[in-house]
């Protein structure tokens, strides 16, 4: 929580630091979100968003919002919509913790992906524009917008998977049987054929709670929080793991239901696929499950992290509890992907 005495100490670095001629008098925190205090911020003229670092012990590397504003700043001008953003503080004094400033974004925030509430048509467009959107961060020049160095793409499997077992560890609250499979036989398999592709930027965290949209389209992606560079492929299989989860679950997805989806305007996980390959010009990777596997194993991972959160006392969002929960059956999807397939490779 940022106390009300420290909106002087705001208004003071934003006329000192940005070109914004504003005057802040409320910062409202937005109740949805599991990572980064995020606040509406009311000012004079119009509304901005300020996004803050967690105060309180946090997990080593996690929370960097400065990689965030660092990326949202480069693909101001490209295709991927991003909100504009107006300064980056690393200056704890100011308001207790880091933060930088963007746009408010007017649109909708959702968390069903049948998006129940959506006609036919403006389902197909939205979904439609996000395989779009990951062509765009698939095919974009990383050197012309200056983010050649954002990342080390080559050995992005094996430090992720290093990085979220540590990470697990050191937020672990039981044994979950399903993820100690999954620490044991994600690493040994690998493939090593992935590095040999050419490196694209990665969102990290690509699901649909993770943008604004209006009814025709998405305005704006946003938590970059875990963005960096990697091999295609990851951020694609991460979308469609999260279409695999029930409908019923906290963070919902479509169970991997054809019925459901017949004449709904949402394309199916192998339509995705497909669609995305026309577009980027890559062949399908023969370890498309292994990818599966692996991001249930790290979406595991992150929900973990919000269960300890939660325990710790210093957790952004409301239900953060029952989300949180969801670390067992996530981890137990991902080790029937892995048991299903046995590590062979896929059609």
């Amino acid at each position: 929580m940022i106390e009300k005495n420290k909106i002087v100490n705001l208004n003071s670095w934003i006329k000192n630091n940005t070109k914004l001629a504003i005057e802040v008098f409320e910062l409202k925190k937005f109740e949805i979100g599991q990572s980064n205090p995020t606040y509406l911020m009311k000012t004079d003229n119009k509304n901005f968003v300020i996004r803050t670092k967690p105060q309180g012990e946090l997990l080593k590397g996690a929370h960097r919002i400065d990689r965030e504003h660092k990326v949202m700043c480069a693909l101001e001008n490209s295709k991927i919509p991003v909100p504009k953003t107006y300064g980056y503080c690393e200056d704890i004094e100011i308001i207790g913790t880091e933060f930088y400033i963007m746009d408010f974004l007017d649109g909708n925030h959702e968390f069903d992906p049948f998006l129940a509430h959506y006609e036919v048509e403006q389902k197909k467009q939205l979904y439609s524009q996000k395989i779009d959107i990951l062509t765009e961060l698939t095919l974009i020049n990383i050197k012309e917008i200056g983010l050649e160095r954002f990342g080390r793409p080559e050995g992005y499997l094996n430090r992720q998977i290093k990085l979220w077992i540590n990470q697990y560890r050191n937020s672990q609250t039981k044994e979950i049987e399903s993820m100690e499979y999954l620490i044991e036989n994600i690493p040994k398999n690998i493939p090593e054929e992935i590095d040999l592709l050419p490196p694209c930027l990665l969102h990290g965290d690509f699901r649909l709670d993770n943008m604004m949209l209006n009814k025709e389209k998405v305005i704006g992606l946003l938590d970059w929080e875990l963005s960096t560079l990697a091999p295609p492929f990851i951020d694609l299989s991460y979308w469609a793991l999260m279409l695999r989860f029930e409908k019923d679950w906290p963070i919902g997805g479509l169970g991997n239901n054809k019925k459901l989806l017949s004449n709904s305007g949402i394309p199916s996980e192998e339509k995705i696929l497909e669609i995305y390959l026309n577009k980027t010009g890559l062949d399908k990777p023969k370890y498309w499950k292994f990818l599966l596997a692996f991001n249930s194993f790290r979406f595991a991972g992150i929900l973990q992290g919000i269960a300890k959160r939660v325990i710790d006392g210093n957790n952004a969002g409301t239900n953060g509890f029952e989300v949180g929960q969801q670390t067992e059956p996530v981890a137990m999807l991902g080790s029937q992907i892995l048991k299903e397939t046995f590590y062979a490779t896929q059609d």
